[in-house]
C-alpha cells in the first residue's frame, strides 16, 4: 500500500504571498546594489496587498474610454523604476484581467520593462519572406499621399524595371485593357519577389537599355528615359512610405538603393513645324472632315492645353467675350498638379471660333467642349494600365492627322511619341519670342521659370553677329550654283 502522502495544494493567496516574498527579495538586493542599508530598508511604506497580488489590482485596472466610447477590455499602468507603461490586458473580465496585471508586474520585476514589453505588447511583426511586387505596390497606394495619375505612373515604372529584369513574357495583349491581356502582365509581375529587384540587377538594366539604342539620339533618349523610369519606381520606396510598411520585409539590400543616374540629357524643345503652315493645314483637311479634332487642334496649339485638359473641358470655362480659358479642377476632371491651376489667354480670333463651336453645338455651359460619339460615357481619369479619356476617338484622330501631316515634303511629327504635346511646346516657343520667358512659364503654368527654360522654349528668333559683313566685297569669290554647273557640264559634253 502507498503510503505517500500527497502535500495539500496551496491556495491562490499563499501563491501570492509566496510570489510576494520573493518580490521583496529581488526589490532588496536591487535596493542594496543601489547602497541601500538596513535601516534604510526598515524605514520603508509596507502595504497589505502586493502589486503582484490580484487583488492589488483589482480596484486600480479600468476600461479606458476613447472619443466617447468605452473600450471592451481592461487596462493597467504602472511606473517601474521611473518609468510609467501600460497594458491592455486582453479581457473583459475582471477577475481575470487583474490576475494578468498581476503576472505583467512580475513580469517586470524579474525581466525587466523592455522584455515585459516584448511579451505583453509585442508589436507587429514583419513577414518572414520578402514582400512580392503587388504586395508592395497596393501597401504604398495606401500610405503615398499622390493623386491616382502619378501613383499609376510610379507602379508602371516598377513593373516595367521587374519585367525587363525577370524576363517576363510580353505579348501585344498587354496593351489591350478590355481583353484582359494587361491585368495579365501585371499579374505575372506582382506575384514576383522584391528580392529580384537588387541594385546590381537595376544596373545591369539601364546600362542594357542604352546598349540597345541604335544611334548617337536614341542613346540620349534612352538615358532621359531609364532616368525617368528609375526615378519614378524608387518613390515607392522613399522613406516616407517604407516607414509606414509594417509587416512587409524588404531585401536586405533595398531596390534602387545606390542606384546611379545618367548624366541629364538636353530636353530643350527643338522646333520642327511652322505654327502658321500647320495651323493652315489642319483648317482645310480637318475643319470640315473632323471638326472635334480641329476644335482639339487650336485649344492644343492655341492655349497649349494637355490631353487630358481638353478632355476634361467643359463650356463654362471658356470666356470668349474675355478671351481666357479656366483651367481648373471641376466635378467632371482634376488636374496634374495644383500648378497647373490657372488662366490662359487666347486671342481675340480664337476666341471667336470657339464661340462658333458652341452655338453650332447648341451647347450648354456645362457640356463638354469635345463632343463623344461613345453611346455610353465612360468613366475618365486615371486606371491601372494608363490614361483613360472621354473622347479618346477625337483625340486618336488628331494624334493620327499630325503623324502624316507634311511640311517641306517630309513628316515632322511621325516619330513624335506625343505629337498632340507638340503642339503646346510650340506655343511655349512661340510665345517666348514674342513676349519673353515668364510669359511662356505663365502660359505653360508650370511650378518653375527654370522647368519651362530647361524643357519647352525654343530659341526661335536669329542672334547672330554679321561676321561675312566685314569682308570686303572685291576679295570674295562668287560659288557656282548648282543649277550653273549643271548647265557648264552639259554644254562641255555637247561640245
Amino acid at each position: 500500500m502507498d503510503m505517500t502522502t500527497k502535500k495539500p495544494s496551496k491556495s491562490p493567496s499563499e501563491k501570492d504571498l509566496e510570489v510576494t516574498e520573493e518580490i521583496k527579495k529581488a526589490e532588496q538586493g536591487q535596493s542594496q546594489q543601489r547602497g541601500k542599508n538596513a535601516k534604510q530598508m526598515q524605514s520603508e511604506k509596507r502595504t497589505g496587498l502586493g502589486k503582484n497580488t490580484s487583488a492589488y489590482w483589482q480596484g486600480r485596472i479600468f476600461k479606458p474610454v476613447t472619443r466617447g466610447i468605452e473600450s471592451p477590455h481592461y487596462f493597467m499602468q504602472t511606473s517601474y523604476k521611473g518609468r510609467r507603461v501600460g497594458f491592455t490586458l486582453g479581457t473583459s473580465n475582471k477577475d481575470a484581467a487583474a490576475i494578468k496585471a498581476a503576472e505583467i508586474y512580475r513580469d517586470l520585476v524579474f525581466k525587466g520593462v523592455e522584455a515585459t514589453l516584448a511579451i505583453h505588447r509585442p508589436q507587429k511583426t514583419k513577414s518572414e519572406s520578402v514582400a512580392t511586387i503587388g504586395e508592395w505596390i497596393t501597401a504604398a497606394k495606401k500610405v503615398l499621399g499622390v493623386n491616382d495619375a502619378t501613383f499609376n505612373q510610379y507602379a508602371a515604372s516598377l513593373r516595367k524595371i521587374a519585367g525587363d529584369i525577370l524576363a517576363v513574357k510580353k505579348t501585344k495583349s498587354r496593351f489591350g485593357p478590355k481583353s484582359g491581356g494587361a491585368s495579365e502582365y501585371r499579374m505575372a509581375i506582382d506575384s514576383l519577389g522584391l528580392d529580384a529587384l537588387t541594385p546590381v540587377a537595376i544596373q545591369h538594366w539601364r546600362l542594357e537599355r542604352v546598349r540597345k539604342a541604335k544611334t548617337p539620339k536614341d542613346v540620349s533618349s534612352a538615358k532621359t528615359s531609364c532616368n525617368s523610369t528609375i526615378r519614378q519606381a524608387r518613390s515607392l520606396f522613399a522613406p516616407k512610405v517604407v516607414k509606414f510598411m509594417q509587416g512587409l520585409r524588404l531585401p536586405e539590400a533595398t531596390p534602387f538603393e545606390g542606384v546611379e543616374f545618367y548624366e541629364k540629357q538636353n530636353n530643350r524643345y527643338s522646333s520642327k513645324i511652322d505654327a502658321g503652315e500647320i495651323v493652315t493645314a489642319a483648317h482645310n483637311q480637318l475643319a470640315k472632315a473632323n471638326p472635334q479634332a480641329f476644335l482639339a487642334f487650336l485649344l492644343a496649339i492655341g492655349a497649349g492645353l494637355r490631353r487630358g485638359e481638353i478632355d476634361g473641358l467643359c463650356w463654362n470655362q471658356i470666356d470668349t467675350k474675355r478671351g481666357i480659358i479656366k483651367v481648373e479642377v471641376t466635378d467632371q476632371a482634376g488636374l496634374k498638379n495644383s500648378d497647373s491651376q490657372g488662366e490662359v489667354d487666347i486671342d481675340e480670333d480664337l476666341a471667336k471660333l470657339l464661340q462658333g463651336f458652341k452655338a453650332r453645338a447648341k451647347a450648354k455651359d456645362g457640356d463638354f467642349v469635345i463632343q463623344s460619339d461613345a453611346v455610353k460615357v465612360e468613366k475618365r481619369g486615371p486606371q491601372s494600365w494608363g490614361q483613360k479619356y472621354r473622347a479618346n476617338a477625337v483625340q486618336d484622330a488628331l494624334v493620327e492627322w499630325l503623324r502624316n501631316y507634311e511640311q517641306g515634303g517630309i513628316k515632322p511629327l511621325e516619330k513624335v511619341q506625343k505629337p498632340i504635346h507638340e503642339l503646346r511646346k510650340e506655343l511655349g516657343s512661340l510665345m517666348q519670342k514674342e513676349h519673353g520667358i515668364y510669359a511662356a512659364s505663365r502660359a505653360l503654368r508650370h511650378s518653375t521659370v527654370a522647368t519651362t527654360a530647361a524643357h519647352y522654349v525654343d530659341k526661335k528668333e536669329r542672334t547672330v553677329v554679321p561676321i561675312g559683313s566685314f569682308i570686303a566685297p572685291a576679295n570674295v569669290v562668287q560659288m557656282p550654283s548648282a543649277t550653273n554647273s549643271k548647265a557648264t557640264t552639259a554644254k562641255k559634253k555637247q561640245a
